[in-house]
């Protein structure tokens, strides 16, 4: 599948106006995860939202205002947020303009000392991105970090030398990062030993867990609620949230937004919310889960009133950069009709065609609606209904709810089909479109339809 390379925005943004106070507490958190040798951006996310009132979009700026800066903390974000892209892209990481970029910004951050970056550095040496792969400097990195008492540099040392995979925790070394609580090496541990001993690595991830690992509290969440121990899988979703785990940050979100289907045992655990699901989806996608930008996407959508299109339309490139397919089509479709953004139709209709090629059938509903509603393009009932078509044979069944209202709308250049839309509208539910012949009557009383990413 080809892979389309959107937007790597490594290049800093001027910071908008904030109010002195968000600005303060931004910068006093930043400088002191600098001091701690941190990496923990939790608080730093968490205050700024605060102090904005729950704007993620002025973490970003004011990230990336420090990264131009040469703050360390910052810049080792900002390369961490362009290897995901690359990665996600799969563009070749030791040649890559944005590789050889982020690169020079993990650069910068670990010559001042701020150890993070120093074991992000000995990553990139040993992988090979934004230059040659060298394992000799990335050692030399690695073992700068163990002297600085990284206990992250300390477990993949272990790694790397064989000794945590060959010897287990019967190594001397090991026994020594054990009796630190290292809980890096509690996880590797773990790892080893899934295949072989279920229960071992279970006991492992609940060691790690209980000396702070986010990770490990994150999996057991999701291992439990899988099991079907949803009482004990919740408990540990809530530490790894607590802990600023991106992923059950995300998780939890999903269960607190109204409406969502729970397990039964979770029902009398989880008041379902709206502002405090937006707000841990907020939390989510700026510590790096991606999938947390679509569903926070789509409940500012839903108030309109609040939550701008641009800021919508923000989070639409946020999730296109990350590879996301739904994040690609919304955020070319918004491009092509102008919905949050300048209007830039050919580029917007060039991605949606680029995507349709990779593979995204979805993308076909978009280039449907564009040339149904002749918007950024001209009006072609024909070739909206050929998109439809290619997306219903690619499996989407929503698309022939689609060809159903078009059949019995018609145009100036097509007769009203009412035969031919009920056809499409038996096959929509054949193919397990739920509510098709509902969504079809508002449609057709509307007279037309509006694609929503």
């Amino acid at each position: 599948m080809k892979q389309i390379l959107y937007v790597l925005p490594l290049v800093l943004s001027p910071v908008m106006a904030q109010t002195v106070d968000a600005q303060a507490i931004f910068q006093q958190a930043l400088d002191e995860l600098r001091t701690t040798q941190s990496e923990e951006l939790g608080m730093v996310v968490t205050a700024v939202l605060e102090a904005t009132g729950g704007d993620e979009q002025a973490f970003v700026r004011m990230m990336r205002s420090a990264a131009d800066a040469g703050h360390p903390v910052a810049l080792t974000w900002l390369a961490r947020q362009a290897l995901l892209q690359l990665q996600a892209h799969r563009v070749n990481p030791e040649t890559a303009t944005e590789a050889v970029k982020l690169r020079a910004a993990m650069e910068q951050a670990a010559s001042t000392g701020y150890i993070p970056a120093v074991v992000e550095m000995a990553h990139l040496c040993g992988s090979g991105v934004g230059a040659p792969a060298d394992e000799k400097q990335g050692m030399a990195y690695l073992m700068q970090a163990c002297k600085a008492n990284s206990a992250r540099a300390r477990a993949a040392y272990l790694f790397l030398s064989g000794r945590l995979e060959k010897e287990g925790a019967s190594s001397a070394a090991v026994q020594a990062e054990l009796k630190r609580r290292n809980y890096f090496v509690e996880e590797f541990l773990s790892v080893f030993t899934a295949r072989e001993d279920e229960t071992k690595s279970q006991e492992w991830l609940m060691q790690a867990a209980s000396h702070g690992s986010p990770g490990a509290a994150g999996t057991l969440a999701l291992y439990y609620l899988q099991e079907g121990k949803v009482a004990l899988g919740y408990d540990f979703l809530k530490q790894a949230a607590v802990r600023n785990h991106p992923e059950s940050l995300a998780q939890l979100a999903a269960f607190t937004l109204p409406g969502a289907e729970l397990p039964d045992g979770l029902r009398p655990l989880i008041t379902q919310d709206t502002a405090t699901a937006i707000r841990l989806f907020q939390r989510a996608a700026l510590l790096g889960c991606t999938a947390a930008l679509l569903p926070l996407a789509g409940e500012y959508q839903k108030q309109p009133d609040v939550y701008s299109a641009e800021r919508i339309f923000e989070l639409y490139r946020q999730a296109a950069d990350a590879g996301d397919p739904r994040g690609g089509v919304a955020y070319a479709y918004c491009l092509a009709s102008g919905r949050g953004c300048t209007p830039d139709a050919e580029r917007g209709v060039r991605v949606l065609k680029q995507l349709v090629d990779a593979g995204v059938a979805f993308a076909n509903i978009a280039l449907a609606d564009l040339y149904f509603n002749g918007t950024g393009v001209q009006a072609d009932m024909p070739e909206a209904l050929r998109c439809l078509s290619a997306a219903a044979s690619a499996g989407v069944p929503k698309a022939y709810t689609l060809m159903a209202v078009l059949a019995q709308l018609g145009n100036a250049s097509r007769a009203s089909e009412p035969s031919r839309a009920r056809l499409y509208l038996r096959i929509a539910e054949e193919r397990g479109e739920q509510g098709s012949q509902a969504a079809f009557d508002e449609m057709v009383k509307l007279g037309g339809w509006k694609f929503i990413p």
